[in-house]
């Protein structure tokens, strides 16, 4: 009986359907009032959510201030698309993409800030941040010659494949029975 009446008070009868009797008093109850200052939080709330849904897609946009790269892996395990790119432990940039070309190699695209210079002398691998962490891409540069540098679209040729945690552990096991 209580919904009943609930739905009596907002303009819908059970008997007859929606009538006008109800629907034209509809809103202009008696103990509501203007709150100004209810509007005014209210459009600084949609204020501050808007300018932080612009700056969310600004920061996450791509922009012309990278350059891509890319690295043929025989395992890719664990990485993908959005994972950080690290020189170092510092960030430089994100893998763009991860797909299998025409010989079954696992090639990882990625792209680097163009301020940071990668020379040509790098070698590149899949780390973990710690036993339970997310992949990245490690470039670590080798080498002497650190003045040839990498361009856009070119392949970093050396490489470090990606050993999951039974492939350490088997290798562990390994040299423990020998």
């Amino acid at each position: 009986e209580k919904w009943r009446l609930f739905f009596l008070y907002r303009g819908f009868d059970f008997n007859s359907g929606f009538t006008w009797k109800y629907y034209k008093n509809w809103g202009k109850e008696k103990n509501m009032k203007k709150n100004y200052f209810e509007s005014i939080l209210g459009f600084f709330t949609l204020l501050v959510s808007l300018t932080f849904l612009f700056k969310f897609v600004n920061v996450n946009t791509d922009n012309n201030e990278t350059y891509q790269l890319k690295a043929k892996f025989l395992k890719a395990g664990g990485i993908s698309s959005g994972n950080d790119v690290k020189m170092r432990g510092v960030k430089i940039g994100v893998v763009s993409n991860v797909y299998l070309d025409n010989d079954y190699f696992a090639v990882v695209d990625f792209q680097v800030y163009k301020q940071i210079l990668v020379p040509k002398e790098s070698i590149v691998k899949i780390a973990s941040d710690g036993i339970l962490g997310n992949k990245y891409l490690s470039v670590t540069p080798i080498g002497s010659n650190l003045d040839e540098i990498l361009s856009n679209n070119m392949e970093i040729k050396e490489v470090e494949d990606f050993e999951s945690i039974e492939d350490q552990v088997s290798k562990i096991i390994f040299l423990a029975t020998q």
